[in-house]
């Protein structure tokens, strides 16, 4: 496809490390409904994403912005060009993102199958984009802006556990192509 592959290969498996509990969470205050985690947390105003970690060198100053499946289209359709703006803001202070879409993959390929069905029918009514359309700008952003990955996992309480696992390996986020990592079960 004429596509870079940015990562390098990782053939270890990605062990936390066990950061002790001076370490927080930082949640932005404008994040609506938080997740809730089993380390020490701090709301304050980030600048980019609604995730951060206290020790930024650590993280290599990755932040994590957490996504439903409804704001996932959203944002990558009605939100977009502000979306942009918080990437590029990201960029200009030499940060990561990871978006943290709390979803199977499968489910944000067939979003508009869903509605059809008549799951969440209500979330999805006003919706009158494709995931084509939807997938063509994740590609388009991730080419676009080597700092940031998309990630999607199955529900709130697996995107805690995977907030935690990012804050604590380092710069995985720069290293490893962090959906291939979870599809693989090694994250």
């Amino acid at each position: 496809l004429g596509f870079k592959n940015k990562y390098s290969e990782i053939d270890e498996v990605v062990s936390g490390k066990e950061y002790d509990h001076r370490y927080k969470i930082y949640i932005d205050t404008r994040e609506q409904k938080p997740l809730k985690f089993e380390r020490p947390v701090e709301i304050k105003k980030l600048d980019f994403g609604d995730y951060a970690f206290s020790d930024s060198e650590a993280t290599c100053n990755c932040n994590i912005e957490r996504k439903s499946l409804p704001d996932f289209i959203g944002t990558l359709s009605g939100g977009y060009e502000r979306f942009i703006k918080e990437i590029e803001r990201c960029g200009g202070e030499g940060g990561g993102m990871v978006i943290l879409v709390e979803s199977k993959f499968s489910n944000a390929l067939y979003f508009n199958k869903l509605m059809r069905a008549g799951t969440n029918n209500r979330v999805y009514s006003k919706v009158r984009v494709t995931p084509d359309y939807i997938f063509h700008r994740v590609r388009s952003l991730s080419q676009k802006y080597p700092f940031i990955q998309f990630l999607f996992v199955e529900g709130r309480k697996e995107a805690v556990r995977v907030v935690d696992k990012i804050f604590t390996t380092g710069c995985i986020h720069k290293k490893a192509d962090l959906q291939l990592l979870y599809d693989l079960g090694k994250f």
